[in-house]
């Protein structure tokens, strides 16, 4: 028999991620590791942005549209006095009656924190699964933690990540540098630009679940 699917035509506009900052031209040319300290830290800069959006961005001219903030995909509020732990595995069941298997937990690393340190409440102070040496695995059942400052504390973000959306790099991150702007130069200085141009697809925003912990 054939089988049963109903699409629907969106269009989801590729946005440019980027920032800039200013730089003394002769500090770059007479220090090389400089320059590549520059380049780095500008990277991990828009890596961060670009977690920030892929979670909050709310689609205008210069924002790509978010998970958490697409109206479909469902929430999850913790019951008074639910643990975490309980919180994020109720959420997964509720991911995967959308027949996509989840496959990610993205919290902050405040709530990560609160996780690992659960103790099993008796006179030992047990810790329920993390050892104080080697902490706790990064993974909360079955499904691989990733943690980031990009989600806000209290809020986690379970899902289908592979199959529930997807990620269209349309120009891979890059730094460029240049004294065309203002006066810059006249005054020795330089902009250093980092950007990138992507846009992301939600396929099935039911395969997601947004928690919010008590």
């Amino acid at each position: 028999p054939a089988a049963e699917m109903t699409l629907s035509v969106v269009s989801n506009p590729v946005r440019t991620l980027a920032h800039w900052i200013p730089v003394s031209r002769q500090i770059l040319d007479d220090v090389d590791q400089l320059r590549a300290h520059v380049n780095s830290r500008m990277i991990e800069s828009l890596v961060l942005a670009e977690e920030t959006q892929l979670l909050y961005g709310d689609g205008s001219s210069d924002q790509i549209n978010g998970i958490l903030v697409d109206s479909d995909v469902p929430l999850y509020t913790a019951g008074s006095g639910e643990s975490k732990l309980d919180s994020v595995r109720k959420a997964i069941t509720f991911a995967q009656k959308a027949h996509y298997p989840v496959d990610g937990v993205i919290l902050n690393p405040d709530d990560w924190e609160d996780i690992e340190m659960l103790k099993v409440g008796d006179s030992d102070e047990r810790y329920v699964w993390a050892s104080v040496p080697d902490g706790g695995e990064m993974r909360i059942w079955r499904a691989p933690v990733v943690l980031t400052t990009a989600i806000r504390a209290g809020t986690a973000l379970v899902g289908a990540f592979r199959l529930g959306a997807t990620l269209y790099d349309r120009e891979q991150a890059s730094v460029r540098i240049s004294d065309s702007h203002s006066d810059y130069f006249t005054k020795n200085m330089v902009a250093v630009l980092a950007e990138e141009r992507l846009a992301l697809a939600i396929h099935r925003p039911q395969s997601f679940v947004e928690i919010k912990f008590d």
